[in-house]
């Protein structure tokens, strides 16, 4: 890049080799430069402050943390020149005096609740808290309006629980043994805002149901059974279309399973929506239709794949809830955090303890449960836990998989970062999981192999089956990678694949659509309704007229001409970040032959979870153990502000 217009230009080494070793971006520049013109200020200790605090925020952290970068924990970034290294050499000799340095500068506020909104960020474009946190504007008004609104949500009083009603819909419970799903039920039910975290298969779906179906019970007179005056207003929501659509699918699954009236049955919504769509999105602007002025017209939202929420999108969410209306979160803390900036999920749960209860949950919980289930709980319970904790339940009890399950193991040990144990079960010969050690050296992949997963799509597509059950056939079989670029990056193996599934005539033009042609939308569409993350499958119609199909949040078909479908990319392979909130029955994941900043333990159990029946991974031994060592953690304020306790 060049400087030499730039008022970063008395000494542009450190901003030329970061930017050579692509550690921080262009954009990064740009913005501090903006940010130097909006106050005429030359600081260079100041404006590496704002080049980091962009760059962190483009690696998914909500602020930097002085002391940390300036005693060189970088958090998974690898500076050459180290900031400390740079900042020592203009006389800046500890974190103390580059606190200073920043709070005497006019591109820093000093931070507290109130004092930025997103409104009134451009007068104070960086905001700095006491404890050395530093922060874009925006991101520190995000953070604090969920600060707030958690405040807001600890002084609350306790909702009261029918015992009976709960009992009803949990009548195998056992006495001998405590039932985590109902103890989750009875705790959200006696809250407005509650957070049911758990893994694959632990019956988080089953849970929120029987939860919905409680608060529709209690809210509904048992001798009217006319639904309309009193049953509360229900939206259900996720980040992405695919997670959307599978909600739907698993609440309407859950519903058909419970023993309950016909009026409370029907009055259990069974249709998700995406958060953009329920919140209003307004295509080619920031503000949402619903916030504080125009909230949403809903007595409780659920919202499923909570890991995938970014700070600003939980920030809006908040600012659109009713006053009134219940919250409920629901997703797997253990998971990948979001694409963009903040670990929302994982903040909130980080100090959950499997199979406890505090003081104040028990409390609570003692008019809910049997005695017998309350002589049980008493010796689970935590004498002293942080206020966010009586909003928290963790089931981790699996129904998916069994203790002799070869997937259920695997990710066990992946979770739990044990290197050994993970190796011992990718060796010991599980029907469902298969490890195929990749060379080094050799940077060659087994396409042939890789396809064969997708032998029986493209009988369906000769076949030309209806755009629903190829969507089905599709969704059982998919390939993961880790990482976009590279040999074992996701453009490499689609490419690879579609050249592969041509040389055997599956693919019948060279076009750059075609029957079978498999897509993921990568940017939001106005013009079509259509999501970031949505897939379609290219198919004739009945008179033979191409379209792309995809399945929508509420499960209905849309078939489009591909001229109107932009900003995709093939889909026979997906990033494991993509593949949140959807499962296959089976996977293959491919690991790059190179350590990778993303490549952490959170990945590689993400990648494990999606597969239902079948698990494959292709990885190196030596680039698998550095990844499980590796926990990858995101900077913010929320842990230590909730769980300082």
């Amino acid at each position: 890049m060049d400087f030499s217009n730039s008022l970063l230009k008395t000494e542009t080494d450190w901003t030329d080799a970061w930017l050579t070793a692509k550690v921080i971006r262009p954009i990064d520049l740009q913005w501090v430069q903006y940010l130097q013109n909006h106050t005429n200020t030359s600081d260079e200790a100041v404006l590496m402050a704002g080049v980091l605090v962009s760059a962190y925020l483009g690696a998914g952290h909500t602020c930097i943390d002085l002391n940390s970068i300036y005693n060189g924990d970088l958090a998974g970034l690898e500076f050459d020149p180290a900031p400390n290294v740079v900042l020592s050499s203009w006389g800046i000799a500890s974190a103390g005096d580059w606190y200073d340095r920043l709070s005497n500068s006019p591109l820093v506020v000093f931070a507290h609740a109130g004092s930025v909104t997103e409104s009134n960020t451009d007068s104070a474009p960086l905001m700095l808290t006491e404890s050395g946190l530093l922060y874009a504007a925006r991101y520190f008004s995000f953070e604090q309006s969920l600060l707030s609104f958690i405040q807001l949500q600890e002084v609350k009083g306790r909702r009261q629980v029918d015992a009976q009603k709960l009992a009803a819909l949990f009548p195998n419970a056992e006495t001998r043994e405590l039932d985590w799903q109902k103890i989750a039920v009875a705790n959200a039910a006696s809250m407005d805002f509650s957070i049911i975290s758990g893994g694959p298969g632990t019956g988080k779906t089953t849970t929120v149901t029987k939860l919905l179906a409680l608060l529709v019970w209690q809210s509904l007179d048992d001798a009217n059974v006319s639904v309309g005056k009193t049953v509360p207003r229900i939206a259900l929501a996720a980040p992405t279309g695919k997670a959307a659509a599978r909600l739907t699918e698993s609440i309407s699954g859950a519903k058909q399973k419970l023993d309950i009236a016909p009026h409370i049955f029907e009055a259990i919504p069974e249709t998700a929506t995406t958060l953009h769509r329920l919140l209003g999105a307004d295509f080619g602007r920031s503000r949402f239709k619903h916030h504080k002025g125009n909230p949403l017209h809903i007595d409780i939202l659920l919202v499923d794949e909570v890991s995938m929420v970014d700070m600003p999108m939980m920030a809006k969410l908040i600012d659109a809830l009713p006053t009134h209306a219940r919250l409920v979160l629901l997703g797997d803390k253990d998971q990948l955090s979001s694409v963009e900036a903040g670990n929302v999920l994982g903040d909130l749960t980080f100090g959950i303890q499997r199979e406890k209860v505090t003081r104040a949950q028990f409390t609570g919980l003692a008019d809910s449960l049997g005695a017998e289930e309350l002589t049980l709980l008493s010796r689970q319970v935590i004498e002293q836990a942080p206020a966010i904790q009586r909003h928290l339940s963790l089931l981790s009890k699996s129904y998916r998989f069994n203790d002799q399950s070869g997937i259920g193991r695997l990710a066990s040990a992946v979770n739990l970062c044990q290197v050994d144990r993970t190796l011992n079960v990718l060796r010991s010969g599980y029907d469902e999981v298969l490890w195929k050690p990749t060379d080094l050296v050799n940077e060659e992949l087994d396409i042939a192999s890789l396809a064969q997963g997708y032998k029986e799509y493209w009988k369906q597509v000769r076949q030309r089956t209806s755009p629903a059950q190829l969507h089905s056939t599709f969704s059982q079989y998919q390939v993961l990678t880790a990482v976009r670029q590279g040999t074992f990056g996701v453009e490499s193996v689609n490419d690879s694949l579609e050249k592969y599934f041509y040389r055997q005539g599956y693919i019948e033009s060279q076009s750059i659509w075609y029957p079978g042609k498999a897509v993921i939308m990568t940017r939001n569409d106005s013009n079509t309704g259509l999501f970031n993350g949505d897939v379609g499958l290219c198919m004739p119609d009945e008179q033979n007229v191409l379209r792309v199909w995809f399945i929508l949040a509420n499960g209905e078909i849309k078939g489009l001409l591909p001229s109107r479908v932009s900003s995709f990319e093939s889909v026979f392979a997906m990033t494991v970040h993509k593949s949140q909130g959807s499962e296959f029955e089976r996977v293959t994941m491919i690991l790059p032959n190179n350590a990778s900043p993303v490549l952490g333990k959170e990945l590689i159990y993400t990648g494990i979870t999606r597969a239902k029946q079948y698990f494959e991974l292709w990885a190196n031994e030596l680039i698998l153990q550095g990844a499980l060592k590796k926990r990858v953690q995101r900077r913010s304020g929320l842990t230590k502000a909730i769980w300082k306790d």
